[in-house]
């Protein structure tokens, strides 16, 4: 497929202060054994890219970790395969980068050496599984400038600042486009992943070099809606929006509805690929009482775990009870604890006898390391 992929690690981090504090958006865990960065890597290589980079700000350690050399998504190649981009200086522009044109302007030597066509531009908070070639087969017919892969769907205030809104006229062509607003009801809402020409997408850059743009959706997309066709392919399917501690955990417990689970992972657009890891099978031992559960490769369970995501190698110690909550990498959970709505980063561990309790809407958070 004649198409680059750029992906953008950490664009929204300060929206998730207590997951990406030690990490970018991309390497956030996921759904058991996924990290977010998997989703837009799989939908491009399930379209037939097999060039792509990935622009990061900072804490990136962990993603180039999980990323390697590409080789869980047949990306380990002698031409074209995955490139991780480190913040980095050019010319006058220092320190970390300050919005989606300026990460841009600093890679764009890579891009004008791509001999692709087109570029796919994504986030890594937003969750679904997409063929794009369908979406690039649109964007030609409609001779597009941009198109942006919206859903409707509805929205509240308090994550509507967090998105970007989309009005369109009949032919599907953008006439208004909010970013960030405050406001409810149902959208039109960006998928944070636009397509566009690579020569269009070099032509913005130099014109954001010379006016001193330096964020996308507002000195693009919304300045310049009238100007530039914009068009919008509508997504269907399921979708997940990751912009708080409180998204994250009403869409990782989402996944435990059976419909959900399988358009995300069992599309006929292809499967989701991440990092694969020669764990031994979970250990599930007398007493052990697992409800409606993930539970990743590599745990040994001698509790109850019920409505629950549990990660690889993680331990549930006897007579435990772990209700309603994420339980991530090598957490530890000792014996008769009892948890209920609580999200557990890596290597936290719970000590015997310990009862903590969150609520639904309001998850209580334990840090990476932490002993309770």
């Amino acid at each position: 497929m004649n198409t680059l992929g750029i992906i953008f690690s950490d664009m929204q981090d300060w929206n998730m202060t207590e997951l990406a504090s030690h990490r970018s958006v991309a390497a956030i865990p996921f759904g058991g054994r996924y990290r977010l960065i998997d989703f837009p890597l799989s939908n491009m290589v399930n379209s037939g890219m097999n060039k792509i980079c990935i622009i990061t700000k900072s804490n990136y350690r962990s993603l180039m970790e999980h990323v390697g050399s590409g080789k869980d998504w047949d990306l380990s190649r002698k031409k074209g395969g995955i490139l991780i981009f480190p913040p980095y200086a050019v010319g006058e522009n220092h320190g970390l980068f300050q919005g989606r044109l300026d990460a841009l302007k600093r890679v764009l030597d890579y891009i004008s050496s791509s001999k692709e066509k087109y570029v796919v531009m994504s986030d890594c908070d937003m969750i679904y599984n997409i063929n794009y070639k369908d979406v690039i087969r649109y964007h030609e017919e409609k001779n597009s400038d941009i198109t942006a892969i919206y859903t409707t769907t509805q929205i509240e205030k308090n994550s509507s600042v967090h998105k970007i809104i989309y009005e369109f006229d009949k032919d599907g062509r953008a006439d208004d486009i909010l970013v960030y607003p405050v406001t409810s009801g149902t959208h039109n809402v960006g998928l944070s992943t636009w397509v566009m020409n690579k020569d269009f997408l070099e032509s913005i850059i130099y014109d954001a070099i010379a006016r001193n743009y330096k964020d996308f959706s507002y000195d693009v997309l919304a300045k310049k809606v009238h100007s530039l066709r914009i068009y919008g392919y509508k997504y269907n399917g399921y979708f997940a929006h990751i912009d708080s501690l409180q998204s994250y955990y009403d869409h990782s417990l989402g996944l435990l509805k059976k419909e959900n689970l399988q358009s995300l992972f069992y599309s006929k657009t292809g499967p989701i690929y991440t990092k694969t890891k020669d764990s031994a099978p979970t250990k599930y031992m007398q007493g052990a009482n697992v409800k409606n559960s993930l539970i990743a490769s590599g745990c040994v369970i001698e509790g109850t775990v019920e409505n629950s995501i549990i990660f690889r190698g993680v331990k549930i110690g006897k007579n435990a009870s772990v209700k309603n909550s994420i339980i991530m990498q090598h957490g530890v959970i000792g014996e008769n604890a009892s948890l209920d709505s609580i999200i557990t980063d890596t290597y936290a561990q719970v000590t015997n006898n310990r009862v903590l309790l969150g609520y639904a809407n309001c998850p209580f958070f334990i840090k990476k390391f932490s002993v309770v």
